[in-house]
């Protein structure tokens, strides 16, 4: 099986992961565990000597892998299928394999997930730990912008083949488990909300749900484009537009929910990572959190995506 274990940096999910996978596989094969991790300047080597101090007395076998899993094939031919691996991370491996020279460039996601379709079929159970980067508000480079769709595309692949996803906030786990679209559309008449956070496959479920043909973009179309299309996505953009053009947002909110209340909303969040020093964009970052509270207390279903997969955060 495998375990897609995620999270925020400093949220407890490492700890999880290993705490998961020594019970799991109690009394069972060996435990093996693959670092990614690079060890890149003193920083980096600090955070892997921590790494393997929380799992010193746990009994893995450590593999330092930092490219090309399914190379592992050449040295594992001697394990056994009642094997436990735990890989840990999916975040460095796939910049990894974006950015050294050895990695696979732009094949970066089809050769992690083949990768990893080879560790499972080596392996009784799989845990794998990655990474909640997708809510900062803060403007990307394009070299940053790739990164990121590529570790969502990635984590959207590997939610699909496992049999457990789990995020871990604040060192609590929460098990994401999705209905389905076909018990989204029984969400009925009125407003619906699906957030999450960037290229998280929000808009796709929200079409599988739904059946939003007609989509306005919130970045680029006219302003007032949100009181009668019938979806939106990119909404957070839209916000930001609005403020920039010096537009009152405080009862935009409301507005929306008089004038085009069957709307379906898609809209990231970008309240995670650092406060912005910019001025402007602490006042977007908050006004988007507080718009979308309100939009959710109007709506007659609010949804949360995350690697792919949906889950209900309200009903009526």
């Amino acid at each position: 099986m495998i375990h897609l274990v995620t999270g925020g940096s400093g949220s407890g999910k490492s700890a999880y992961a290993e705490d998961w996978i020594c019970s799991h596989c109690a009394g069972g094969g060996a435990m093996f565990y693959i670092a990614t991790m690079i060890p890149w300047g003193e920083e980096t080597k600090r955070k892997i000597q921590r790494h393997r101090g929380m799992r010193s007395e746990k009994g893995f076998t450590t593999i330092e892998r930092y490219t090309d899993i399914k190379g592992l094939s050449e040295t594992w031919e001697s394990q056994t299928p009642g094997d436990c691996v735990l890989l840990e991370c999916m975040s460095n491996l796939v910049a990894n394999e974006m950015y050294q020279p050895e990695g696979a460039g732009e094949h970066t996601a089809e050769a992690v997930v083949e990768g990893i379709r080879f560790l499972e079929k080596r392996c009784s159970c799989l845990v794998i730990v990655s990474n909640e980067v997708f809510g900062e508000c803060a403007e990307d480079s394009e070299e940053m912008r790739a990164y990121k769709r590529t570790l969502a595309q990635v984590n959207i692949g590997l939610a699909a083949l496992a049999e457990r996803v789990t995020e871990v906030v604040c060192g609590l786990p929460v098990s994401i488990e999705g209905s389905g679209a076909a018990d989204a559309a029984k969400g009925g008449a009125g407003m619906k909300l699906i957030i999450g956070g960037a290229t998280q496959g929000k808009r796709a479920y929200a079409e599988r749900a739904y059946g939003v043909l007609c989509w306005a973009d919130g970045g680029t179309c006219p302003l007032d484009a949100v009181f009668d299309c019938e979806g939106m996505y990119h909404f957070e953009a839209l916000i930001r537009r609005w403020m920039e053009a010096g537009q009152d947002t405080e009862t935009l909110a409301g507005e929306i929910y008089r004038r085009n209340p069957q709307i379906v909303i898609v809209s990231t969040e970008i309240g995670c990572g650092l406060v912005p020093v910019d001025g402007f964009l602490r006042a977007y970052r908050e006004q988007v959190g507080r718009v979308c509270t309100e939009l959710a207390a109007y709506a007659s279903r609010v949804d949360r995506v995350v690697c792919g997969i949906a889950s209900h955060l309200k009903e009526e």
